[in-house]
């Protein structure tokens, strides 16, 4: 239910964008106002990227096609997120050649927006975590000049899930939460890829809007914009 407001406030706008025929850009500019009056964060990681909203797209994109099925009457503005979905089954599949073909050529940007539609489908339970760690594999083995992409993307999940374990009240101390931070580097296989407890708590004040209070017994951190532990 941590994400009952998200999906909530995507729904609305779904149905405003079926309703007036909104483009692309205009589903952009309402989604800002609406995530800034209802105090939601797009899904991040450590850095706030200039193009966080076109990447937070992929989360209506997610909930127009598995939950509410209509991504058919809203192709026009969620093309570019079919091409990366369709960009993931192929990098699965091994095509190097029809991803390029997809998407163009591929940096870590855009690497990473393919990751964050099947990342966004697993967080909101409409795809097996498996999928997405499968792909971070077979971008290693495909892109292997963008291992670093998949390592960071591997990290950041692991971050991810934890802040959301504690947004959940399911990881209650730092026992819970190092053998989560284990338990999910084990599943995902990738060497060296755990986050430190720092990038766990911009996580989880940045998304989950979670006091410090409730931080500070399960991480160590240091508050670096305050100077505070």
């Amino acid at each position: 239910m941590i994400y009952k407001k998200k999906i909530e406030v995507a729904e609305d706008l779904l149905a405003e964008a079926m309703e007036e025929n909104l483009n692309r850009e205009e589903v952009k500019k309402r989604l800002v106002n609406a995530y800034k009056r209802e105090g939601i964060s797009p899904f991040r990681g450590l850095a706030l990227p200039p193009d966080i909203t076109d990447k937070e797209m992929a989360t209506l994109y997610v909930i127009a096609k598995y939950g509410l099925g209509i991504e058919d009457e809203l192709r026009d503005v969620f093309e570019y997120e079919e091409r990366l979905e369709k960009a993931a089954e192929l990098l699965l599949k091994g095509d190097r050649e029809g991803v390029l073909k997809l998407v163009g050529e591929i940096n870590s940007n855009t690497l990473s927006r393919i990751f964050r539609v099947v990342f966004t489908a697993v967080i909101l339970g409409f795809k097996d975590e498996k999928e997405l760690i499968e792909l971070l594999h077979k971008a290693m083995e495909v892109f292997p000049e963008e291992e670093k992409t998949a390592r960071k993307y591997a990290r950041f999940y692991i971050a991810f899930r934890v802040a959301e374990g504690i947004a959940k009240g399911e990881i209650r101390d730092k026992l819970d939460k190092e053998a989560l931070k284990q338990s999910l580097s084990l599943r995902i296989g990738i060497p060296k890829v755990l986050p430190d407890d720092e990038y766990v708590y911009i996580i989880a004040k940045e998304v989950f809007n979670l006091d410090d209070s409730v931080l500070k017994k399960i991480l160590k951190i240091v508050n670096k914009r305050k100077g505070t532990h």
